[in-house]
């Protein structure tokens, strides 16, 4: 019996497909190793900054004790929030600022009690109403109260608020509100109160202005800059972070009977561009 060697065109076939069989088997091996070595990086990282973040929030509230009972806003440096420095042993050294973080309006409502997600719903309507999507995205929060902060909510969030406070006399609202910021003194609770007496609202009207209208702010912007302090790269800004917290006025005591100022858990906290000079608000949020 005579036994044929295979013909070259079926040889070139087999050949082909083992070639094309082991490069996906490669390809497969080299996608995994780099879908688990991202997924490590990340935890790694994520890791890295669920420590610093405690780290950072310990010297915060060591700071915020020896404030006496002073508010935030009369602890900081009125221009840019600067709050404290801290010098590292290698020279480089970790600049904490604190700013208003209750502007935004609470896009996220599934952390609320029942009884304020209609209003806030509202609210939420009423600003999809009067802004371009993308803008929405950055005039919205997800975390917080569902209160925004009188003095620095921006214009379309605050007249979003004030529609859902008193409907039609909502812009009339808005405007005194404005008129009255544009001092440059900031609002006090006598202002909305003001506010509310010029432009006629109902006492339902009037206690939802207050809840809404917040003046004491409980949502904080929590950013923190690393410089270089030796050699080139001294001065040199080489990492952001940034991230909300809440910062709440605690008990009175004998002692202290303005109360004192406690920071709560950090809600987000995030790595920030450090090529800008600036950042947003919107930048600390989660969903950013």
């Amino acid at each position: 019996m005579t036994i044929r060697a295979p013909s070259r065109g079926f040889v070139m076939p087999m050949v082909l497909l083992a070639l094309i069989v082991v490069g996906l088997s490669v390809g497969v091996a080299m996608t995994r190793f780099a879908a688990q070595s991202k997924v490590i990086a990340r935890q790694a990282r994520a890791y890295h900054e669920h420590h610093a973040g405690q780290g950072l929030q310990e010297a915060i509230g060591a700071w915020l004790r020896q404030q006496n009972g002073r508010s935030i806003a009369d602890a900081i440096n009125p221009t840019d929030g600067h709050a404290m420095d801290i010098l590292l042993q290698d020279g480089s050294v970790v600049s904490v600022y604190l700013r208003d973080g209750q502007g935004l309006a609470l896009g996220d409502l599934s952390a609320l009690p029942p009884n304020q997600v209609e209003e806030a719903g509202v609210i939420l309507t009423n600003l999809v109403k009067s802004v371009r999507p993308d803008e929405y995205l950055r005039l919205t929060r997800s975390v917080g109260p569902s209160s925004v902060s009188a003095n620095t909510t921006p214009e379309p969030v605050l007249r979003a608020v004030t529609r859902a406070i008193a409907g039609d006399k909502g812009d009339a609202f808005a405007d005194e509100l404005l008129r009255l910021r544009a001092r440059g003194s900031g609002l006090t609770r006598q202002d909305i109160t003001s506010a509310i007496n010029s432009t006629g609202l109902s006492s339902e009207q009037r206690v939802a202005a207050l809840r809404l209208l917040a003046i004491d702010v409980e949502l904080w912007a929590v950013i923190v800059e690393l410089r270089g302090g030796v050699g080139a790269e001294r001065g040199r800004l080489l990492s952001r972070y940034g991230g909300l917290a809440r910062l709440r006025v605690g008990a009175t005591s004998r002692s202290n009977a303005a109360g004192s100022t406690q920071l709560g858990s950090f809600l987000t906290w995030k790595e920030l561009d450090a090529t800008t000079d600036g950042f947003s608000l919107a930048d600390l949020d989660d969903d950013t």
